[in-house]
């Protein structure tokens, strides 16, 4: 039995010499984990990277472009109700009759003017057309949250990919000791062969997992870098955050009313139903009258015959009047277009129901998830600490010499895969609140 004690210790040497890190103590996490580039590395904090992303962003710059089309079609609308006045020249050569250049008579100067005096088919365009101006201000809102939600998810899962990154790393240096150690004492016939077999096949895993982790980490920065609108291939820099729930009390009702009342996407469905009512009015108002208010001036040139035709010839011409414009039979254009606009109120109401019992359920949802997180957290916080005492016992009884420098690899590599375990957990339980601070509409208040 001391031969064999003799024999582990000894190559339990062998093995701090190859791995360097048989007596180093249990470390805590890194408060940082920095990546550098060779282009250079980028400092962000999660609450500057939001920042970024919402001066940068492009699905954020495209929202707003929508915003300023709507706005640009409530105004065209507008603007009819307004003097529309046109100028320019209808001059032309003329055989035999005076005709008409499009329905004009040919002029030296031309000026015509229209605007719409009483149209309340054209009003109630004017009025659908600012409210979807409002439907989709309340979407470039809603595509800040999302892109701000985006933003910290991408930022969180890159912190924890490399901090468990190094974790990893370790637990790969560790699982390679162990190996070591398993095919010394196999060679020695102290251990089975299956032992040796098992111990590479851990080992392998770790190292699979690392480059997992490498590769994850890589494409999660680039992620990132997409959101912020940074084109330099520079590297960034992060450190540990946390999401935090604005409210203080455990009320489930009180986050669906809260949700109801400042979600984004629900409050331009409810915008996107006050444009359609103002479709249907529309459509209903085309019944009545239309009065517009014209006018015209030409200034005509005898070389058009005018004198040769008419009785008497004047250079200067104005015609100054109202037009009325009256329906008189359009039944079945008017019953159709009607009921596509109804049909279409009706399909957004039903939408709008349907969306609200869906942020209903998400909600309760993640309130439920976030208080199973918060267990499983309190879970792997207490397994890590389970470990890092087992480790801390482990290697008291190495330096008794009563147990082998495998065991301490291996209470080591157990130490590790609870500090992954509880980064994690970690992680779920943050990326479930930002869910839940989205979907109430309280992400960016939060997150600035």
């Amino acid at each position: 039995m001391n031969r064999t004690l003799k024999g582990i210790l000894c190559l339990a040497g062998t093995a701090l010499s190859l791995w360097g890190q048989a007596n180093a103590p249990a470390q805590a996490p890194p408060e940082t984990a920095t990546f550098t580039s060779p282009a250079g590395v980028r400092h962000l904090t999660l609450s500057e990277a939001v920042a970024l992303a919402l001066e940068n962003n492009r699905n954020i710059q495209l929202a707003g472009a929508a915003v300023s089309r709507a706005a640009a079609e409530q105004k065209e609308l507008g603007s009819l109700f307004r003097p529309q006045i046109l100028a320019g020249t209808g001059l032309a050569a003329t055989r035999g009759f005076p005709l008409s250049i499009e329905g004009s008579a040919p002029s030296i100067f031309q000026l015509s003017s229209s605007q719409s005096l009483f149209d309340p088919s054209l009003r109630n365009l004017e009025k659908q057309a600012g409210k979807m101006r409002d439907a989709a201000a309340s979407s470039l809102e809603e595509k800040r949250d999302e892109v701000v939600a985006a933003t910290a998810l991408a930022y969180l899962d890159l912190d924890r990919s490399r901090r468990a990154l190094e974790y990893v790393r370790n637990q790969t240096k560790s699982l390679a000791g162990a190996a070591h150690i398993v095919g010394e004492r196999v060679r020695e016939g102290l251990d089975p062969t299956l032992e040796s077999t098992r111990a590479e096949l851990e080992a392998a895993r770790g190292r699979s997992q690392e480059v997992a982790l490498e590769n994850q980490a890589a494409l999660l920065e680039f992620q990132l870098r997409d959101l912020l609108g940074i084109a330099e291939p520079v590297g960034i820099e992060t450190e540990a955050a946390e999401i935090p729930l604005s409210w203080p009390d455990d009320n489930v009702d009180r986050a669906v009313a809260l949700a109801w009342e400042k979600n984004s996407g629900l409050t331009a469905l409810e915008e996107e139903i006050r444009a359609k009512e103002f479709q249907v009015r529309s459509e209903e108002a085309t019944r009545w009258p239309r009065v517009n208010l014209v006018g015209q001036y030409g200034l005509f040139s005898d070389i058009n015959n005018f004198s040769d035709y008419f009785r008497k010839f004047s250079r200067h011409n104005a015609t100054f009047g109202i037009s009325v414009v009256v329906p008189v039979y359009e039944r079945e254009r008017y019953a159709a277009r009607l009921s596509k606009a109804e049909a279409e109120l009706a399909e957004s109401r039903y939408r709008l129901e349907e969306t609200r019992a869906t942020i209903a359920r998400q909600v309760r949802e993640l309130w439920g998830q976030t208080q199973q997180q918060a267990a499983a957290r309190e879970v792997a916080r207490l397994e890590l600490d389970f470990a890092r005492k087992s480790l801390d016992a482990t290697l008291a009884l190495y330096e008794e010499g009563r147990v082998s420098q495998l065991a301490v690899e291996q209470a080591r590599a157990e130490e590790t895969r609870s500090q992954v375990s509880l980064l994690e957990a970690e992680y779920q339980a943050s990326r479930t609140r930002l869910a839940l601070l989205r979907i109430t509409g309280q992400v960016r208040s939060v997150l600035r």
